[in-house]
C-alpha cells in the first residue's frame, strides 16, 4: 500500500469472472455492493477505534455519503471514498464459504488537493492476477479528460465511468495484460496521456504547482525531497471538484 505521493493501493486476490457492476453513487449501490461498502466503513471505523496513538495514522473518517465509486467483479469489490481532506480506498473479497479479506489505503490531500500528477491518478486497483487477469480500478481524473479508455495490451478495451473528476471502471472483453494502460482524452478526442495500470506504484516523474511548489516527487527522491529540482518538473493537472 502506498500513500497519495504513491497515488496507488495494490491489493491482490480473488478469482474474477463473474457479474459486473459500477456504482458512481451511494444511490446506485446493488445490495451485493452495498454490502461491500458497509464493510469497508466497519473496517475503517475499527482501524481508527484501535489506533488513537502509535507512529502510524488512522484510516481518514469518511461516511457513506463520501462514496465516489464502488466497482464490483463476482466476489471482488473495491471503493473510493473522497473527502475535502483526503482519501480512502478499499477492497472487499467475499467468496461464499471464506473468509472475508480485503484491504485498505487513506491519505490526507495537503496541498495536493486540487492537484494531479498528470491528467489522470490511480487510487485504487484489484486484480485476479499479480500482473493482469481481471481488474477493477478507481481514481481521479483532471477537468481535461472527457474519456478514460483502459488499453488491455492485446488490441481490446474498456471505457471508464467519469462523474465530478471520479472514475470507475471494471474490466470488461476478457483480461488484461501486463502491459495494460489507462489513455485518457480531452474533449476534442486528443489523447491526453497513459498511465501503466501495473507501475507497482512506481512515480517516475514530478509536478509542481503553478507556484512551482513541488507537489509530487520521483520515487527515488522521497528520502532526499530537496534534491528535486522544480524547474524539471512538469506541471501538475487541475482537479477541480
Amino acid at each position: 500500500m502506498a500513500g497519495v505521493g504513491g497515488a496507488t493501493l495494490w491489493p491482490f486476490g480473488g478469482t474474477g469472472g463473474g457479474s459486473q457492476a459500477l456504482a458512481m453513487s451511494a444511490a446506485e449501490l446493488s445490495p451485493s455492493q452495498r454490502g461491500a461498502v458497509e464493510q469497508c466503513l466497519d473496517w475503517s471505523r475499527e482501524q481508527r477505534a484501535h489506533n488513537t496513538v502509535g507512529p502510524t495514522p488512522p484510516p481518514l473518517e469518511v461516511t457513506l455519503e463520501n462514496l465516489a465509486v464502488a466497482a464490483q467483479q463476482g466476489h471482488d469489490s473495491v471503493m473510493l471514498f473522497l473527502t475535502d481532506v483526503g482519501y480512502f480506498a478499499c477492497t472487499v473479497i467475499s467468496e461464499p464459504g471464506k473468509e472475508v479479506t480485503g484491504a485498505n489505503s487513506s491519505d490526507e490531500w495537503g496541498d495536493r488537493r486540487n492537484w494531479l500528477p498528470g491528467p489522470v491518478q490511480l487510487l485504487g486497483r484489484s486484480s485476479s492476477e499479480f500482473d493482469g487477469g481481471d481488474v477493477m480500478v478507481t481514481g481521479r481524473a483532471s477537468t481535461r479528460v472527457q474519456r478514460l479508455v483502459l488499453e488491455h495490451g492485446d488490441g481490446r478495451t474498456t471505457t471508464a465511468r467519469l462523474k465530478d473528476g471520479a472514475f470507475g471502471l471494471v474490466s470488461s472483453n476478457g483480461a488484461v495484460r501486463a502491459d495494460a494502460r489507462l489513455v485518457s482524452y480531452d474533449a476534442d478526442g486528443n489523447e491526453l496521456g497513459q498511465l501503466p495500470v501495473f507501475d507497482k506504484g512506481d512515480q517516475d516523474g514530478c509536478y509542481v504547482d503553478p507556484a512551482g511548489k513541488v507537489l509530487y516527487q520521483p520515487q527515488h527522491a522521497k528520502d532526499e525531497p530537496s534534491s528535486v529540482d522544480p524547474a524539471s518538473c512538469a506541471p501538475a493537472e487541475r482537479w477541480g471538484h
